[in-house]
């Protein structure tokens, strides 16, 4: 018996065992096992939590797995090699081919009081203690104090908004980031939008500044400027995992280099999806840190770590097509197409796609769909 071990239970690991199961299907190679091993029991729809940790954005593992004949084991990793993952409970799994799916987390700064007093939204868990930490404030006292994000890019904005529209008009929210627009490494293109929503939801931008020190009850930055401030969320971009340092070859940012058919550059037995790895989307792009990119990694990562088991042509990776949608408050979104984020919708037209997305579209298929129903939604076109 072949195992397939598939290391991470988010968007780009689950795509990744139900793509992997289809192919095993359809190739009726059920000599094949596979296993997916995950911290935690769930998918956690991660693009949703600038909203707040609510019970519908956690997806249940094991039903959808067990529909499809993936074995689960819920497992901290400890360490991957070429050959193996190690748990932190002392179990050693060794497989044939592996998919690393581990994703990524948010770097907060490396700045005084940022780890202990600062909050993000980067965990389901992570984001229920901020709620229950904005539960505890009376906004409405006579100088409250203040809110900060930290981070202008595309998810401090709709954190920074969301809090709005969380909060009310009374509190002063401050949205910090080291560029002079807001959403600047987003293109020019949606400056206009971003700028005239921050001003309406009355989003103080304070740009060309960073953070330098972070209290319980205050922040102060790079120019002087001291913020009252109970409440500091960093957005500040993302990390991949640790675990794969020492595995493969690595680009800038630290993710795994990957090459056209999702194999780690360097390993054989190794594939990747998602944030932990980058890879060619179309001729001029690389793939971004995205649920948009994961899953369809994903996906190609699966049906490769099978095909290669099988001795068969592996299917190449491409992705040319592209859209962002961003909230912008709770009716409010801009939604653009093309990589140049040509802007398509904004407004309340905007705020349903963006609805669409969250809601519907970026959810896996139900259990009770049936083995084919979800085999279908996941590889339409059988070999």
């Amino acid at each position: 018996m072949s195992k397939i071990l598939i290391a991470g239970g988010g968007f780009a690991g689950l795509w990744a065992a139900m793509a992997a199961a289809a192919t095993r299907h359809r190739q009726d190679a059920n000599n094949i096992a596979i296993t997916l091993v995950s911290k935690d029991p769930h998918l956690c729809i991660r693009p949703r939590l600038y909203e707040g940790a609510r019970p519908e954005m956690l997806v249940p593992l094991e039903p959808l797995l067990e529909a499809i004949d993936v074995g689960f084991e819920t497992a901290r990793i400890s360490e991957v090699t070429p050959t193996a993952l190690h748990t932190r409970q002392g179990v050693t799994m060794e497989h044939d081919r592996m998919i690393l799916a581990m994703g990524s987390h948010v770097s907060i700064p490396a700045v005084p009081g940022a780890a202990v007093h600062g909050f993000t939204v980067d965990a389901y868990k992570q984001t229920e203690h901020l709620d229950a930490h904005l539960s505890k404030l009376d906004i409405a006292a006579p100088g409250a104090s203040g809110f900060v994000v930290v981070g202008a890019s595309f998810s401090g904005l709709e954190i920074a908004t969301s809090l709005r529209d969380r909060l009310g008009s009374d509190p002063e929210i401050y949205l910090i980031d080291r560029q002079d627009i807001p959403g600047q490494s987003l293109g020019n293109s949606l400056t206009l939008e971003i700028t005239s929503a921050l001003e309406k939801a009355n989003i103080q931008f304070l740009g060309g500044d960073s953070v330098t020190y972070v209290t319980a009850d205050r922040v102060i930055l790079h120019s002087g400027k001291v913020i009252d401030a109970a409440t500091t969320i960093f957005a500040t971009g993302l990390q991949p995992s640790p675990l794969v340092k020492d595995i493969g070859v690595h680009a800038g940012d630290g993710r795994l280099r990957l090459d056209r058919n999702l194999r780690v550059v360097g390993e054989t037995g190794l594939f990747a999806a998602g944030d932990i790895g980058v890879a060619a989307a179309d001729a001029t792009h690389m793939t971004l840190m995205s649920c948009q990119h994961a899953r369809p990694m994903g996906v190609v990562a699966g049906q490769n770590a099978v095909l290669d088991l099988l001795g068969q042509d592996l299917r190449p990776y491409a992705q040319p097509d592209y859209a962002t949608c961003i909230s912008l408050g709770a009716s409010n979104a801009v939604f653009t197409q093309g990589w140049d984020r040509t802007i398509a919708k904004t407004g309340t037209e905007g705020a349903a796609i963006k609805t669409q997305i969250n809601e519907t579209w970026i959810y896996p298929p139900s259990p009770d769909a049936g083995r084919e129903a979800i085999f279908d939604a996941i590889v339409p076109t059988r070999p």
